[in-house]
């Protein structure tokens, strides 16, 4: 298998979660890389590649996304034994399974911290800050280990964290969000999601059922969507998850009116908050809602209202 399909690979899962791609070694090993709408130099991102060159691994560190990719197409002129498409295929269920367990276990963990969690205040800094009630958030503890620049790992706590629930189509909880008081030194953002967590496909809500069914990115967008519409809102957390997210309702709800509420991300090349949200629902006969600001909902609402406008949904 030729070296370029592998990196034509490896840079369209990148791209597919936000993750500037770069060349690494195929030794099974997490190599450090930047986000495509991040500071350079951040390395909140890891891409591996197995030691077979048959795929590899490429995490946003930020948002929480995994792409696992493979190769199995096959160039003109290059056959492969019935044995060694097998093998190929074993290997990707093996590690489909590998990446199966890890969400579980990471759903037992969310299961755990968010029923042991508190209902979040109003007077929340970032619900303050942001100009939204809590929905049934909670607050916790928040624990993660970070990589230092020692290649050593480190344990990380962060106080008063607001905790949003990830939710699968059967209604159990699979992940979970923190939001922080204030942004994290060592993270450089206010937010993080459980390691070892999904999100394709996840999603929370808030309000109750409507005719009218809002979808947009992040918890405080969906606040204000719902505080100032009355309609529900699910939250799909990242551009990417918009279209899963909006698949699962069309099918659920075959007659709801579904508008995506984009994020207006004109300072990111390519404005993939708009991008995604049109594509979206153009694949799913939904309407598309837009800012008339650079920023999302909430930002325009915070505007609105005197405050500080400042782009992190």
């Amino acid at each position: 298998m030729s070296s370029q399909q592998i990196d034509d690979a490896c840079r369209q899962a990148c791209e597919q979660i936000g993750v500037d791609y770069q060349p690494v070694a195929a030794d099974g090993v997490w190599h450090v890389a930047n986000l495509s709408d991040d500071h350079k130099g951040k390395n909140d991102a890891r891409i591996k590649l197995f030691p077979d060159r048959q795929g590899g691994i490429v995490w946003n560190h930020k948002s929480g996304e995994r792409q696992t990719f493979f190769i199995n197409r096959i160039q003109q002129g290059e056959t492969l034994s019935h044995e060694e498409r097998a093998r190929i295929e074993g290997e990707k269920r093996r590690r489909e399974a590998e990446l199966l367990q890890r969400h579980n276990k990471a759903a037992k963990r969310a299961k755990s911290l968010w029923d042991n969690a508190s209902p979040a205040p109003a007077s929340h800094p970032y619900l303050v800050r942001k100009h939204v009630k809590p929905h049934w958030l909670r607050v916790a503890t928040w624990e993660r280990l970070i990589l230092q620049e020692n290649r050593k790992h480190t344990k990380l706590v962060i106080e008063n964290a607001l905790l949003v629930p990830l939710y699968n189509a059967s209604g159990a909880i699979r992940s979970l969000q923190a939001i922080f008081p204030a942004k994290s030194p060592e993270l450089d953002r206010d937010k993080d999601m459980l390691a070892g967590g999904g999100l394709a496909g996840l999603f929370w809500w808030i309000g109750a059922k409507s005719e009218t069914v809002l979808i947009c990115e992040g918890f405080a967008t969906g606040a204000t969507l719902h505080e100032e519409t009355g309609h529900r809102v699910y939250i799909a957390f990242t551009t990417n998850n918009l279209l899963a997210v909006g698949q699962l309702l069309r099918d659920k709800l075959p007659d709801a009116k579904l508008v995506f509420c984009a994020d207006n991300d004109t300072q990111t090349t390519g404005n993939p908050g708009l991008t995604k949200a049109t594509e979206a629902a153009q694949a799913v006969g939904g309407l598309l809602a837009v800012p008339p600001v650079a920023g999302d909902f909430n930002d325009w609402a915070v505007s609105l209202r005197g405050g500080n406008h400042e782009h992190a949904a």
